[in-house]
């Protein structure tokens, strides 16, 4: 069983980058998210993705920092996001955070997914505080489909995540759209019972 634990987010800002966070917001101020330009968005200096929670507004995130392949994302009203292989592993400034997830090592990487198969993930939140709720996921590969991203149309793979706790009746799919390289262009993800369908699009790839 592999461990996707939560990054410590107390202190984690490097330094300087609030100051170049609010020059960067201010250079795309007036822009709706949805028709942010793609040129100012490749001329952020920061690696960026764009997230929709439920029927809010989309918004722009970039990346913090990367320590152990794990990505941290910042949004303007400092919500954090720590994503791992395009998959959400912890949160914070939402009012029910996911602090923890714990996965099987076989599906950590998307791409190794070639066939339906079941496994157990144990989730941990903070608002109320809920320690290791299991939920059962079954993951299909769907095959490959086209869709259209701010960085043009692209052919990838899709993987379902079907995730159910009985003892809630919690319910839900997972969306993944992978390139063949296993990297996650765009997802729709549901992390806690209390918080809405999460969709997220690449929209400057990290560079490592």
């Amino acid at each position: 069983m592999g461990s996707c634990s939560s990054l410590n987010l107390n202190n984690n800002i490097a330094p300087g980058y609030v100051d170049a966070y609010q020059s960067i917001s201010k250079a795309i101020f007036g822009y709706d998210s949805v028709s942010i330009p793609k040129e100012v968005i490749n001329n952020i200096p920061y690696a960026s993705i764009k997230m929709k929670i439920g029927k809010g507004p989309e918004g722009l995130l970039i990346l913090e920092s990367l320590k152990d392949q794990k990505q941290v994302w910042i949004s303007a009203d400092d919500v954090y996001f720590v994503i791992l292989n395009g998959r959400i592993i912890a949160t914070k400034g939402l009012e029910n955070n996911l602090t923890s997830l714990v996965i099987p090592k076989e599906v950590t990487k998307l791409n190794n997914i070639n066939e339906t198969i079941i496994y157990k993930h144990y989730s941990s939140y903070d608002n109320p505080a809920i320690y290791n709720m299991e939920k059962v996921v079954e993951y299909k590969k769907l095959g490959k489909k086209e869709v259209s991203l701010l960085n043009g149309k692209m052919t990838l793979n899709l993987i379902e995540e079907v995730t159910l706790n009985k003892y809630l009746g919690w319910e839900v799919s997972n969306l993944y759209w992978m390139d063949d390289e296993g990297f996650i262009w765009k997802s729709e993800q549901n992390i806690s019972p209390k918080l809405p369908t999460v969709y997220i699009e690449v929209t400057k790839k990290p560079s490592v």
